[in-house]
């Protein structure tokens, strides 16, 4: 990874610890609705859903809706060597503290096929117009995002949406970018 990627990232780590309580609250608000309200979470019977920390775009109340509303909902279990598992979830009551500290569901929970997933709801510190996001260096995302042929939709806000972010050669595209103000199509070709 280029210094300009770690530079970039310990600068936006170090903004968003330094965010106002209230005013991501209401960010995180206002995206939730973003998903809700899009046509990609509306078609999708079955996700696949980062489980915010305090300091991510919260993720919780999305979860909770799609599970209200009958859809399939699978959460992230972290393996070894920068890989993941998405694990079926019927409650967020589920999930314990797992690597890094990020809430995680059982091993034992059933394990869904990249296949089976409509649509993948992503992390970023930061995105790029055309679909690139700076993540926190594992590559989970880049890695599971390459099994799967599933519409990926990172949540980023508005103030972090950049032009172009540095890439390097195994950053994988999402097609999405939904973010307080709008839902950005990246993917010209759909």
């Amino acid at each position: 990874m280029s210094e300009d990627k770690q530079q970039l990232r310990r600068r936006l780590l170090a903004q968003r610890a330094a965010q106002d309580a209230a005013a991501k609250r209401e960010t995180d608000r206002r995206i939730t609705a973003q998903v809700l309200a899009s046509g990609l979470y509306r078609q999708a019977q079955s996700l696949f859903v980062y489980v915010s920390t305090p300091q991510e775009i919260d993720t919780h109340a999305i979860i909770r809706q799609a599970l209200d509303e009958g859809k399939t909902v699978c959460v992230p279990l972290c393996g070894a060597q920068g890989y993941m598992s998405a694990r079926h979830i019927a409650s967020l009551d589920e999930l314990q503290p797992g690597k890094h500290g990020i809430l995680e569901p059982p091993e034992t929970g059933a394990l869904a096929a990249p296949s089976a997933l409509e649509l993948i709801l992503v992390p970023a510190l930061a995105c790029d117009r055309q679909g690139y996001r700076l993540g926190y260096g594992g590559g989970y995302y880049d890695r599971y995002l390459a099994q799967t042929a599933a519409p990926a939709a990172a949540l980023c806000t508005e103030a972090r949406l950049a032009d172009r972010l540095p890439r390097g050669p195994f950053d994988r595209r999402c097609g999405w970018i939904i973010t307080e103000r709008q839902v950005l199509r990246t993917d010209a070709e759909q």
